[in-house]
């Protein structure tokens, strides 16, 4: 494997450690959009823990950049469940999950690793959306003057958000239209930001 990724993928792991510790304790709803027509429902006791969902997909990688078209990224997610239990109905749309997950770039580009959190919302009947805010972490050109080919992205630590719009085929799977965006909101010398999107399959605990 990319020794590059192998690191980016460390030091994602030792910033997520960072997230609140009440992970250790969360507790939810269904993630399944599906359940969401009934809020009042009892709390899900999901059979790991602390992980409600683990998702893999396909993203293009970095749209607008000189590394456009470069490969694919393979992209891999893990979520808990919301981070606290509540039975305040609608209000629960407001509660998020924790993420955690990376992109490895198959062509030897800029890979990364992220965590923050995600607030998934029903739209109409299986149909819902997401939206997610973090961190993250990658492994790519900090110099002024990158090497041909590949992007200048500033600095290894950045922000970074998604979109996603999803369906939900059963109580577990579920498909996904995926669009994130990193960015060091000019904190660094040069802030090449690097945009991929795509499609994701779901399974929920």
């Amino acid at each position: 494997m990319n020794t590059r990724f192998v690191k980016t993928i460390a030091t994602t792991a030792a910033l997520a450690l960072a997230l609140p510790a009440t992970l250790g304790h969360a507790a939810d709803f269904p993630a399944s959009p599906a359940s969401y027509v009934t809020p009042q429902a009892p709390a899900h006791a999901y059979p790991f823990g602390v992980l409600s969902e683990v998702r893999g997909g396909i993203f293009y990688h970095g749209y607008d950049t000189p590394e456009q078209g470069s490969g694919v990224d393979l992209n891999a997610e893990l979520l808990s469940p919301r981070i606290v239990e509540t039975n305040a109905g609608y209000w629960n749309y407001l509660i998020p999950r924790l993420h955690v997950g990376g992109n490895l770039n198959t062509d030897g580009k800029t890979s990364d690793g992220y965590f923050g959190l995600t607030w998934t919302v029903p739209i109409y009947q299986r149909l819902f959306g997401e939206i997610s805010l973090g961190g993250s972490y990658n492994d790519g050109h900090t110099q002024f003057v990158p090497p041909v080919g590949y992007s200048a992205v500033g600095c290894h630590l950045m922000f970074r958000e998604s979109a996603t719009l999803g369906y939900q085929l059963t109580d577990h799977w579920s498909v996904m239209a995926t669009a994130e965006h990193i960015s060091n909101d000019h904190l660094c010398a040069r802030n090449a930001g690097m945009t991929n999107f795509g499609g994701r399959i779901g399974y929920t605990f």
